[in-house]
């Protein structure tokens, strides 16, 4: 716990948590903000400290931090039908980075566990109707764009769909 707290006020005060509450990819060698890409996954990964550092210390700010990063996500890192994009999906995504938004997905369902914020579950829900109806081919395989055309699929693609399935399924059987 004693780690985690410190990790996490290292990185609150790093610089890298953007003036638009995003996560983006590094610093540079001053130790400041580099600018760079904002991956759905950087998100992610902070809300599920985030949540685990609250469930430990019964803290709410990490609620609070982790509402401006979730929030900035819902709003800077979706496309114009609210559904989760990848910044490399127009110029094509690697092998990880077309894994990133399920790990979004899965941190920001257990962040919901904590905040209760309807809007992540109307998020999350609607993420999930959309790679199912749009994301989808006829064999039942998952592509990366989310709010659709399919595109291919590949086992990053499949399990990246499948962690947003699986958090709705969660929100509906709870």
């Amino acid at each position: 716990l004693a780690w985690a707290m410190r990790s996490w006020e290292w990185l609150h005060g790093s610089g890298m948590i953007g003036q638009d509450g995003l996560v983006n990819d590094g610093l540079t060698r001053e130790c400041a903000n580099n600018g760079g890409t904002t991956w759905t996954y950087n998100q992610g990964v902070i809300l599920g400290g985030l949540a685990a550092l609250h469930e430990i210390t019964g803290d709410p700010a990490y609620v609070r931090q982790g509402e401006v990063i979730a929030d900035a996500t819902l709003s800077g890192l979706t496309g114009q039908s609210g559904i989760l994009a990848e910044p490399c999906e127009g110029a094509g995504c690697n092998g990880d980075q077309t894994q990133f938004k399920g790990i979004f997905a899965r941190s920001l369902h257990e962040f919901y566990a904590r905040s209760g914020k309807p809007g992540y579950r109307a998020f999350l829900l609607a993420n999930a109707d959309s790679v199912w109806d749009n994301a989808r081919n006829a064999a039942d395989q998952f592509g990366l764009r989310w709010a659709g055309p399919f595109d291919q699929a590949d086992a990053s693609r499949q399990s990246s769909a499948l962690e947003v399935l699986t958090a709705a399924v969660g929100l509906t059987v709870s």
